[in-house]
């Protein structure tokens, strides 16, 4: 059902149109008419619909020329045939040459829709319909050319004319507009004045019109290019419609500049202003169209390798700050983030504390296990001291070896020492467990604490106390929290603790 009403309106669309120019044109002794706008509604009806529309153009030419036109049942019906099956010819040639984007949005794409929907359409139903009177005896030999010239040009022009603007407006095909703009009021003042300027010239009465030369009219164009860039292409095409329209009734009513007496042929010349400026509008948007899509292109490679490029950068930067086997800041990552927290702190007048932690003897673990069992352990080590930082605006770091550090912005020294101390507790208890299933190790740690001081200007003064702190925990027995804020350690305490 939605197929046969298809049909039935491609029918009447196309009859009742080449009712509208048959009368028209006829008026004027140009019958049936110098150009042929259902030809547009076939080239329209193939490229949408295809095949599936062709019954319906059959019945809407077979109506024109049996009823209008009078050529009998049977020249209307072999005409009728050429005038369906030869746009949909050109529509298969267009479609093949039509761009993904849209036709008119690449030059391949408009000049298929000149070579297949307005040459080989014209050339196929001029053809079809010139033998069809030759055959059915309506038309004498010698004159066969000069019909079949005639109706080439009468087809071509009711294509190039109404075709695109009907298929932008029904959005059968893309409307390219200019990237971020909307039209302005001068945008819109620049369509109204032309379309009046055209209206104006070709109604200038003889005496008047021979102050326009026919040349100067070709200046229209200028507005048209204006509105094809500021606005779209449908807007450029509607507003081409318009000036072809009043230059056709014009030129038809002896008004304008094109007169008899100045130029050979007063409707070729209304048709060659309007091809010039329907091509120039056509082939700029199309060119257009390709350049704005390669910058968008172009511009959108230039943000992926942008993004790729920060990607890669920002994994080089982690991969530069991240100790490779734990996972948390490494060395450089953490004493850089350090000297930041005593900035702050300076500035803010707030505390800051720095925690060492120092696994005990766990070079012996290294040596009797090996090192796959020294990594794993590491790698436990850093997510239990990390446990009880969760929250905290604390910098967690491996200094190297078997030492981590925590600086803790906001915390003084002694609640620092009970985070601490519930790291240390968290080593204590773990069972440090190897990969190959032997039994369980134990590890203990040693851990410094020490505060922000007025003195400190960096992170050594900080580093050492933290450092001494961790020397007389394992002084005493290892296993064991100290809080240190002076930086040297006596000499029996440190020679005490020479095995870490």
């Amino acid at each position: 059902l939605p197929l046969l009403a298809a049909n039935l309106v491609v029918a009447l669309l196309y009859a009742g149109l080449g009712a509208a120019v048959g009368l028209f044109f006829a008026r004027y002794g140009l019958f049936p008419a110098p150009i042929w706008l259902p030809a547009g509604i076939a080239a329209v009806a193939t490229l949408v619909g295809g095949l599936r529309l062709v019954p319906g153009l059959f019945l809407g030419s077979f109506a024109v020329n049996g009823l209008l036109l009078d050529a009998g049942l049977l020249p209307a019906a072999l005409i009728s045939v050429s005038n369906s099956l030869g746009p949909w010819v050109g529509a298969v040639l267009t479609r093949s040459l039509r761009p993904p984007t849209g036709l008119f949005t690449r030059l391949r794409g408009v000049l298929g829709f000149v070579a297949g929907g307005v040459m080989l359409q014209s050339l196929l139903t001029a053809l079809g319909g010139t033998a069809a009177l030759l055959a059915t005896g309506g038309l004498p030999v010698e004159a066969a050319y000069s019909v079949f010239a005639r109706w080439v040009l009468c087809d071509a022009g009711g294509v190039f004319f109404f075709a695109p603007a009907l298929m932008l407006w029904i959005g059968a095909e893309r409307t390219p507009a200019v990237p971020g703009h909307r039209p302005a009021a001068s945008d819109a003042a620049v369509f109204a004045a032309t379309a009046g300027l055209a209206a104006l010239v070709f109604a200038l009465p003889p005496p008047l019109s021979a102050l326009v030369q026919p040349e100067a009219v070709v200046l229209l164009t200028i507005p048209v290019t204006w509105v094809t860039l500021r606005i779209s292409l449908r807007a450029a095409y509607s507003l081409l419609t318009l000036i072809s329209v009043v230059a056709t009734i014009g030129t038809l009513a002896g008004l304008g500049p094109f007169q008899p007496d100045v130029v050979p042929n007063s409707l070729r010349a209304v048709a060659m202003m309007i091809v010039l400026m329907a091509t120039n509008a056509l082939a700029l948007m199309a060119l257009l169209s390709e350049r704005r899509e390669a910058e968008a292109r172009l511009a959108e490679g230039n943000a992926r390798l942008t993004e790729e490029v920060a990607d890669r950068t920002a994994e080089l930067r982690h991969r530069a700050e991240t100790d490779d086997l734990t996972g948390i800041g490494n060395r450089g990552h953490f004493l850089r983030s350090l000297a930041k927290h005593i900035a702050a702190a300076r500035r803010q007048g707030s505390p800051l504390a720095l925690v060492l932690l120092d696994l005990d003897q766990f070079r012996l673990l290294n040596d009797m296990r090996g090192h796959a069992a020294g990594d794993a352990a590491l790698l436990a080590a850093a997510r239990l001291v990390a446990a009880p930082l969760e929250g905290m605006p604390a910098n967690l770091g491996r200094l190297g070896g078997e030492v981590f550090a925590v600086s803790l912005p906001g915390i003084d020294a002694n609640a620092a020492a009970t985070l601490a101390e519930a790291m240390r507790a968290a080593v204590a208890r773990h069972n440090f467990t190897a990969e190959d299933g032997e039994a369980p190790a134990r590890l203990t740690a040693s851990i410094g604490v020490t505060g922000l001081l007025p003195r400190d200007q960096g992170p050594e003064g900080l580093l050492r106390r933290a450092d001494a702190a961790v020397f007389l925990a394992k002084a005493k027995g290892r296993n064991r929290v100290e809080v240190r804020m002076v930086s040297e350690v006596p000499k029996e305490m440190r020679a005490s603790s020479l095995s870490r």
